[in-house]
């Protein structure tokens, strides 16, 4: 049970829900064009999660990277950050370095993403089997951010590859971001999950305790968090699809949820959610517990 948690969003620390997770994702630290970090946002919010976690038994990581940052995508920062062989050495020591400063269990990878075309897989993997070198090392987990490797209608997903076999194995878990497969329904319907699965496990031989379901606690194409949405419609919890604020929304509801809970106990190693700010606080209506609960029969 990994769960992504949202530095912009310090007051909702206090809502964690230590004892249904495995793993909480404290996102992001944020890369720069020189191959540094820029400093930790909300840094004490970290540590208070961290102090948390470690008394409940639960690891948090420090995710590097995301989509964007100020809304400019950072997926050329990362090419420049890792440009040459010392740079790559310069990016992987800073990482290296904030995760020991705050205490953090390890690195979550938040490169969107490496590309087949071109040196950036090359450079991705660089980065990467340098990074799992220093962190086990240390004892320390390395995991990545994955494209779904299916797209919503089933087709390979063509930069998926740039994910090498070489990365594969030396990460210790990749969370697959089955979801964002569009606007509408092709979000992150259940079938989209299993074509993504399937992916990392059947066609790239990925070990499947090794791949984590990924799961989305919102909507398409509002954004609006899943708890936002069932205060507004009380028959929001058991369906996958309402209008909210005037527009046509997509999601996963409990029934939905449940059933991805199901298949990845069968056929990977877990659930991972984007992100655990957006559910719900009532346990009846909490997509957190539905899961949670499914995992652990």
């Amino acid at each position: 049970m990994v769960g992504y948690f949202p530095s912009w969003k310090p007051a909702k620390a206090d809502d964690l829900r230590y004892d249904e997770l495995t793993d909480i994702i404290y996102a992001f630290a944020i890369p720069t064009s020189e191959g540094d970090l820029r400093p930790l946002d909300n840094a004490d919010i970290a540590k208070q999660i961290i102090t948390k976690a470690h008394k409940q038994n639960v690891r948090v990581l420090l995710a590097v990277g995301g989509w964007s940052y100020n809304d400019v995508p950072l997926e050329a920062t990362f090419v420049s950050a890792t440009e040459n062989d010392q740079k790559i050495k310069k990016f992987g020591d800073a990482i290296i370095n904030m995760c020991d400063r705050y205490g953090f269990d390890g690195i979550d990878m938040d490169w969107e993403h490496p590309r087949v075309d071109g040196n950036t897989g090359k450079q991705y993997e660089a980065l990467m089997l340098y990074l799992a070198d220093k962190l086990h090392d240390e004892k320390k987990l390395l995991t990545s951010a994955v494209l779904s490797g299916a797209t919503a209608d089933g087709n390979v997903y063509y930069d998926a590859a740039a994910h090498s076999d070489a990365v594969l194995k030396a990460v210790d878990r990749i969370h697959v971001m089955a979801y964002d497969g569009g606007d509408g329904e092709r979000h992150s319907p259940y079938d989209f999950s299993v074509n993504s699965i399937e992916y990392w496990t059947d066609t790239r031989n990925v070990d499947p305790n090794k791949v984590i379901l990924g799961v989305p606690f919102y909507a398409r194409p509002s954004w609006a968090g899943y708890g936002d949405i069932i205060k507004e419609n009380k028959d929001a919890p058991k369906k996958d699809h309402v209008t909210y604020n005037g527009m046509d929304v997509y999601y996963n509801g409990l029934e939905t949820m449940k059933k991805k809970a199901q298949y990845a106990k069968k056929n990977c190693g877990g659930i991972m959610i984007w992100e655990l700010s957006q559910d719900s606080s009532d346990d009846n209506m909490s997509l957190l517990k539905v899961i949670a609960d499914e995992l652990s029969k």
